[in-house]
């Protein structure tokens, strides 16, 4: 039987690749970007085997690569942060511990919870990216890094209360 849990994820998958895809790659002005879809990632169920979740973080990123042409760059970002999950919710994890099929969302752990869980991935995200496509460290890859992890953030949370009202 198909489970509902199932049912959101492929749903997600497929509207965060569309709105990424079709609608935020053309907002992005001067290397800028917003990218909404590693919160396809952040969302995902903590109890998913560790192998599923690296190979639908690289599903997620190669379907961003044909829309960027990215050559794998978004690919191997969402893997990278696949496997530093665990690591990055071990770290954040509420005092009574997380509870068995709780979602990793505003609504089940909170907003400022939330808000810091996907800032940290957000932020290693656009840091990963830029730096990998830039192959250096300067004032105006932060920059870029910054503005970009702001941006993307105002989207997820915007995301959040469109699609859990009760948070």
């Amino acid at each position: 039987m198909f489970s509902n849990v199932y049912a959101v994820n492929i749903f997600r998958f497929l509207l965060l690749l569309l709105i990424q895809g079709l609608v935020l790659q053309h907002i992005g002005y001067k290397n800028i970007y917003v990218f909404i879809y590693p919160l396809f990632l952040m969302l995902l169920p903590l109890e998913i085997p560790h192998g599923l979740l690296v190979f639908l973080c690289f599903l997620m990123g190669i379907s961003v690569d044909i829309f960027y042409n990215g050559f794998g760059l978004h690919a191997s970002v969402m893997v990278a942060i696949a496997f530093a999950r665990p690591l990055i919710c071990g770290l954040m994890e509420p005092r009574g511990g997380f509870e068995v099929g709780q979602s990793l969302n505003a609504k089940s752990l909170g907003l400022r919870w939330f808000m810091k869980y996907s800032a940290v991935i957000s932020l290693i995200h656009m840091f990963l990216i830029i730096l990998l496509e830039e192959l250096s460290l300067s004032w105006f890859l932060l920059a870029r890094v910054i503005i970009g992890f702001l941006l993307s953030m105002l989207v997820i949370v915007l995301y959040q209360f469109i699609f859990n009202p009760k948070v």
